[in-house]
């Protein structure tokens, strides 16, 4: 016992574990500043990075993101842009943490001078060349200096294609290019490189013939400026297929440089992270991976948005590592023993990077699929045993149900061209010549009344499915005999169908069938009859009883007092009116069995109705009983037989003060404007009908009071009243609440 607490505490623990670390989930809004278009190809990948060391951290992070497209503007367009760009994300929503990405978004988000970027806090990361001075203006902002390293992608280029590669870089004279120029001579000054940082007024041979010492590296930048032939010349040439020996470094990515891998002759590395492991042939390089760049950002922001200041966290350099991109490693033939150790390969397949465990699963793939041929071979030879088994079995069932089929009345067709083709048998019970028939001669064939439900099967007979249909045929001339269809269609497989079935003759069915009904009517009726002659027995026999009994005491007796006898007239006068509505109600009960119920349809004003019908009932309401009219607005009229829905509504009236001793009775109409119709109302505050009673109350011989006198037929007649002026009845009741019967009717519109 012990053993199995132990092993469920096990199993639910962990989801627990989730549940609690579900419910300390924090919510932060986190505005995202990407610096180029939303189209960049990195984008969704450093976005999902971001999102994911959100949740590690165990924040549920509100994103939104804009992008500066920043190769669009220039710089005071760009300003302008960006303070849009914040205007619109802030619109209806206030971020908590602004994240920023990369020079030219960082630059204008605070150059931009928005009242946002003054009051909340700013992380900002990729930044190559910070403005400090500018940073100076903002102690609500940190972050992260991607400092580009570029001795170590130098040492890097050397390791992979030897000592005496030249690597180069592509720089112009804007702002940037001129930062890159003074970080490369700071960064080489005194390393074992000789280097020469180009710029449009470099002369030719110093660009292109710079000294090799013993020892040393070589790298130089080549400047391009759209309109000069030579650079543009020299830019080409160094591309091209025929330089040979040379490596470019990324250190920027603008409309010149990007794609540069792509059209290199020459491998390509990079100092940044930018378009690197996206299809533009950038090998590799020492970098700011996305990776890194997002849990630096992301630390940065939580520690702010758990309370920490800005200032408070100071700007660092970020981390860097070695990174290698596999599938440029195949594109330009460098096999996996040249990448040095300290280098992470990127994209690398499961099969290269795990390739004892690769190995091993194709092995064991091997074996299963072997062992699953055997199996499926196994199984087709004994698949094709059970088929032959079920071939002869089924030859057999053939041949039962062939001669099943021949001694009774059942015969196979098929629709063929849209035809019916019935098997020779059919022909032969008919006593006709063997043919097919079309649709439209098989519809002859049968009776007037089954054509439009035939004619919907016929429209439908394309869409697979089953059916069954019961119609009278007289396929010989010699009268129309039951006959029963049952098919099914098959869609099949390059389109078209198939239809087939069986035709049952099922008059001896029917014959039986109705018999039954017959016998059943009779039954009924016979039930009926000796219920309603035992129930009027009983209900004649008791206001009789009570008339003939006072008036013998009134005969007879000689002593009685005036009071005595005004009490025993009184009963008799009771008993007489019930006598007479138990009469009248067998007498309307007569009429509906008869069909003789007759109607006087006359067009009527229901609020003239309701008035008459209230003044009637005024003074045969009870004192303690409040009776309240109300009337709808708009003036409707009706077109019905006013006696019998007096009828109706009186019977309501009566029900309803018998049933209610305090509150009051409610008689009036609304007019039902959705449905063009009227409803005529009696509502009171009685006893009510229990739910199971409500659907038994309109039966015949029904009373709620088995106790209270009449014959429980008023509310069934009522029903047949109102049927027959085309309306219906609808109750709502509740024990201890009350009850409201409603006749609903169609207006008369002029």
């Amino acid at each position: 016992m012990k053993n199995t607490f132990l092993c469920i505490y096990t199993l639910i623990l962990p989801f627990f574990f989730v549940l609690s670390s579900c419910s300390d989930r924090e919510e932060r809004r986190v505005l995202i500043v990407h610096s180029y278009e939303e189209s960049y190809i990195g984008y969704p990948d450093f976005n999902r990075f971001i999102d994911k060391e959100f949740r590690r951290n165990g924040v549920d992070a509100d994103i939104r993101i804009v992008y500066l497209d920043c190769e669009a503007y220039q710089e005071e367009p760009e300003l302008k842009y960006m303070y849009q760009l914040l205007d619109s994300a802030s619109k209806d929503w206030k971020p908590e943490i602004i994240l920023v990405n990369d020079d030219q978004a960082a630059y204008s988000l605070f150059k931009c001078s928005h009242p946002l970027v003054k009051e909340i806090p700013v992380v900002f990361g990729g930044v190559n060349y910070p403005n400090w001075e500018l940073l100076k203006e903002y102690p609500n902002a940190t972050g992260f200096h991607d400092r580009m390293d570029i001795m170590k992608n130098i040492h890097l280029g050397t390791k992979l294609f030897g000592k005496e590669v030249e690597l180069f870089t592509v720089l112009d004279s804007t702002y940037i290019d001129r930062q890159i120029r003074e970080e490369i001579e700071e960064q080489l000054k005194d390393e074992k490189v000789t280097y020469m940082v180009g710029y449009s007024g470099t002369p030719r041979e110093k660009r292109l013939h710079f000294p090799r010492k013993p020892g040393y590296a070589r790298f130089s930048s080549l400047s391009v400026r759209i309109g000069k032939r030579q650079e543009t010349a020299n830019f080409i040439w160094t591309l091209s297929k025929y330089s040979t020996g040379m490596c470019y470094l990324q250190m920027k990515r603008d409309y010149t440089t990007v794609n540069i891998g792509n059209i290199c002759a020459s491998p390509s590395l990079t100092a940044i992270n930018e378009a690197f492991g996206y299809n533009e042939k950038l090998l590799g390089g020492y970098m700011t991976t996305y990776p890194i760049m997002a849990e630096e950002e992301v630390s940065a922001a939580v520690r702010i948005l758990h309370g920490e200041k800005p200032s408070d966290i100071p700007i660092r350099e970020s981390r860097k590592t070695y990174v290698i991109d596999w599938n440029v490693m195949q594109q330009r033939g460098i096999s996996k023993e040249r990448i040095p150790k300290e280098c992470t390969i990127i994209n690398i397949p499961f099969s290269e990077k795990y390739p004892v465990l690769w190995g091993t699963g194709v092995v064991v793939i091997v074996i299963s699929l072997s062992t699953l041929f055997v199996w499926l071979f196994f199984l087709y030879r004994r698949e094709q045993g059970r088929k032959k088994r079920a071939l002869y079995e089924l030859e057999n069932e053939k041949e039962t149900l062939a001669l099943a089929i021949e001694g009774s009345d059942t015969f196979a067709w098929k629709l063929e061209n849209d035809h019916f083709i019935f098997e020779k048998d059919f022909w032969k019970s008919q006593g006709m010549v063997s043919k097919s028939f079309s649709f439209e001669e098989l519809l002859s064939r049968m009776h007037p009344s089954h054509w439009d439900e035939v004619r919907g099967y016929w429209k439908s007979i394309s869409k697979a499915g089953k059916v069954v249909s019961q119609v009278r045929c007289d396929f010989n001339g010699k009268g129309y005999q039951w006959w029963e269809f049952r098919y099914k269609t098959i869609i099949l497989p390059g389109g078209g169908y198939k239809a087939a079935g069986l035709l049952l003759n099922i008059q001896t069915i029917k014959d039986r069938e109705q018999e039954l009904e017959q016998a059943r009517q009779l039954a009924e009726k016979a039930e009926l009859k000796q219920s309603f002659l035992a129930n009027m027995s009983h209900e004649i026999r008791t206001p009789l009883n009570a008339i003939v009994g006072f008036s013998n005491i009134l005969a007879l007796d000689d002593e009685l007092n005036q009071e005595e006898r005004l009490e025993y007239i009184g009963s008799i006068n009771k008993n007489s009116d019930l006598l007479l509505k138990l009469i009248n109600d067998i007498l309307e009960l007569s009429r509906i069995e008869s069909g003789y119920m007759s109607f006087e349809y006359e067009k009527c004003l229901v609020s003239d109705l309701i008035d008459s019908i209230y003044t009637t009932h005024q003074m045969l309401i009870p004192e303690q009983l409040e009776f309240i009219k109300e009337l709808d607005t708009a003036q409707v009229e009706v077109m019905v037989d006013k006696g019998r829905l007096t009828q109706v509504l009186t019977n309501f009236l009566n029900n309803a003060s018998k049933f209610t001793k305090v509150g009051h009775i409610k008689l009036g109409y609304r007019y039902l404007s959705d449905e063009d119709k009227v409803a005529i109302y009696v509502e009171d505050t009685g006893r009510g009908i229990a739910q199971s009673e409500q659907k038994m109350i309109f039966s015949r011989f029904y009373k709620q009071d088995e106790f209270s006198q009449g014959a429980g037929l008023g509310l069934s007649i009522c029903q047949v009243i109102v049927e027959k002026l085309q309306g219906r009845i609808e109750l709502w009741s509740e024990p201890g609440k009350g009850s409201r019967f409603t006749v609903v009717l169609p207006v008369v519109n002029d």
